[in-house]
């Protein structure tokens, strides 16, 4: 049973609890697809995850996010997995319908972004960590674990009204929504 009292009630857990549907809805899908059942499919995945990617990039240089998180944005832009991400293009021939949607302005929405993307980043790590036909990336389950950590920890020292915590989990969940859209469109079927 999860302990409710005020003091274990942190943002970050309050957020898990929030965006607990939208989590559920892309573990459906990876249940669904079983993504790392071979080679074709794993880079299905890691070609639906760069589009994301590239579409959230732009987060992690916000001047206002970098303000209130400046640790944990500052580890990310050494961290491996990120500049291995970075360095790769989208070379994929699917539809890119989800780059119509732009990000949202503002920083709460953003920061539910961000939450998203350190979710399934965390997410990808720990499935592809095993797998013998995972795409060559360096996956420490190890390190995005920690990472993952300290960036629950960065938010669980800020100071938000009940209305921005409403906010951030609404962005989060129509991020991790996204998500869910760019990895089913990678395993729909491929037309001919």
């Amino acid at each position: 049973m999860t302990d409710l009292s005020p003091s274990c009630w942190t943002l970050s857990r309050w957020l898990a609890v929030k965006t607990a549907s939208a989590r559920e809805t892309i573990v459906a899908c990876i249940d669904s697809h079983q993504p790392t059942a071979n080679e074709v499919r794993c880079q299905r995945l890691l070609d639906a995850h760069l589009q994301f990617f590239h579409l959230v990039a732009p987060i992690y240089d916000d001047t206002n996010l970098k303000r209130m998180l400046f640790s944990f944005l500052s580890e990310q832009e050494i961290g491996s997995f990120k500049r291995q991400l970075n360095s790769r293009q989208v070379e994929t021939d699917l539809p890119t319908l989800f780059y119509a949607r732009r990000l949202p302005g503002g920083l709460l929405p953003r920061l539910g972004w961000l939450y998203a993307t350190e979710f399934v980043d965390r997410g990808l790590t720990r499935l592809f960590v095993d797998t013998p036909a995972a795409p060559n990336i360096d996956f420490s389950s190890e390190a995005s674990g920690s990472v993952w950590q300290a960036f629950r920890d960065q938010l669980d020292r800020l100071e938000l009204s009940e209305r921005d915590e409403e906010n951030l989990a609404k962005a989060a969940c129509a991020a991790l929504a996204t998500y869910s859209g760019f990895f089913n469109t990678a395993f729909e079927p491929q037309q001919a």
